[in-house]
């Protein structure tokens, strides 16, 4: 294995590399631009759906008068439809449409809109990929000098393909930027300093650029400036100081920084010996390197709930209710009996398991009203969504997966844009849009 300095006298020879966080394939930096400009991350997700919940039915209003004053040719109320439409709030979510809003917000002169665009012709969803139209927005919205969008300029710069790549344009721009203060552009920055690639070499003016982010907290910075101490460059080798960086980094969830650290347990260097620490720690970084994929693959079918309906009466007397209300068509009981049977504790055989299939599947479909049905319906929706990704009782399929976390985010369950961002991470972006309008002809049909 590479070794990552010169280790004590005795050193393991099954020493891992250690790595820098460097930006690939749009790395720990442009991962935040893609959560903002297009895929949201499950985090963001969970916390923008809490945020959201407690303004209830506002919501559907808002977006009516949105609509309206984007229909006039506002164009800051045409890039916020444009949003609404994306993440899938109180609308189902279309990102073709969204792209069009975007895109006449954008010939406005909306910085926002044009920075979305850019990202979305990166990534393609809604649109055919295209890097060239991807940068053609970038750069105009890095026009404006504000820092994110002069980030995200040079971040793709940095990782376009040739011919449009241009480090020595990247370095630049980054440098731009993090004299405004962005702290992700001064660690990208440092990474090409630490690397030569589009300025000179320069070790030192890299540690420099790490240090005031990794002081702030900024996980790629601890785990650069780790590395530094790690290798001795520019400073004296100190493999106490960088366990207590690539810590600090870890403890934020940085997959690089947790094989890092086991680096250093599984070899003795800066911290006791600890083989067993150091799979553990593999073990996690490897999760975490599989990112918001591993949410809705941790996820069993069963474990979406209806928080508003309060839990289910379990005695014989409740069950019998239940089963009786689910028999003449309630589907909020319906619902609540398929979940029961879901249940590991249960003891359900494959047949009443698959009885509960279709108890969430008339749940999903029921077309009565009132807070409570729609609550059962979204949980029944968003297991469904479950039972097709784990494809046991359902044949396996992520595109009507996907269209049923679309219609169980519009129905108001709290997890679905979390699980749909950790779907989306694992699907083409055909299947995501077909998946989109299969959601709308639902929408259409059960609307009649």
């Amino acid at each position: 294995m590479t070794r990552p300095g010169t280790p004590p006298a005795g050193g393991i020879s099954r020493l891992r590399q250690l790595r820098a966080g460097v930006s690939l394939v749009l790395g720990s930096g442009a991962a935040l631009a893609l959560g903002q400009a297009v895929l949201i991350s499950s985090a963001q997700a969970q916390q923008g759906v809490q945020a959201e919940q407690t303004r209830g039915g506002t919501r559907a209003q808002e977006l009516q008068q949105l609509r309206r004053q984007a229909e006039a040719g506002e164009a800051q109320a045409q890039y916020l439809l444009g949003r609404y439409l994306q993440r899938g709030e109180v609308v189902l979510q279309d990102y073709a449409e969204a792209v069009q809003w975007f895109h006449w917000a954008a010939d406005q002169g909306v910085v926002a809109a044009q920075s979305q665009l850019g990202q979305i012709y990166l990534y393609g969803l809604g649109v055919d990929q295209d890097h060239n139209e991807a940068l053609h927005w970038l750069q105009l919205a890095a026009g404006s000098g504000s820092a994110e969008p002069l980030f995200q300029l040079a971040n793709f710069l940095e990782q376009a393909p040739p011919p449009l790549a241009d480090p020595v344009q990247a370095a630049g721009l980054y440098q731009r930027a993090a004299d405004l203060g962005h702290r992700e552009a001064a660690v990208s920055l440092g990474v090409l300093y630490q690397n030569g690639i589009g300025v000179a070499q320069d070790l030192d003016r890299a540690r420099q650029l790490y240090e005031a982010p990794a002081a702030a907290g900024h996980a790629r910075a601890l785990n650069n400036l780790g590395l530094v101490y790690v290798r001795g460059e520019g400073v004296s080798q100190d493999y106490g100081r960088a366990a207590q960086l690539f810590q600090a980094a870890a403890n934020q969830g940085l997959a690089v920084a947790l094989n890092n650290l086991g680096t250093l347990y599984e070899n003795g260097f800066g911290v006791a010996l600890d083989e067993a620490r150091a799979q553990a720690l593999y073990r996690q970084a490897a999760d975490l390197g599989r990112g918001d994929a591993a949410l809705i693959n941790s996820k069993r079918p069963g474990a979406l709930y209806a928080a508003d309906l309060g839990p289910p009466d379990l005695s014989a007397a409740g069950i019998d209710a239940l089963q009786r209300r689910a028999q003449s068509g309630d589907s909020v009981a319906q619902f609540q009996l398929g979940w029961l049977i879901l249940q590991p504790e249960s003891g359900a055989e494959r047949g009443a398991q698959l009885q509960a299939v279709q108890l969430l599947q008339q749940a999903a479909q029921a077309r009565q009203g009132g807070q409570a049905a729609q609550a059962g319906q979204a949980a029944a929706m968003g297991n469904l969504a479950l039972l097709y990704v784990e494809g046991r009782l359902l044949p396996q399929d992520y595109m009507l997966a996907y269209m049923w976390l679309v219609l169980a985010s519009t129905q108001g369950q709290p997890e679905a844009p979390a699980l749909a961002a950790s779907l989306a991470s694992q699907i083409p972006a055909a299947q995501i849009l077909e998946a989109q309008q299969r959601a709308r002809d639902w929408s259409s049909t059960a609307q009649r």
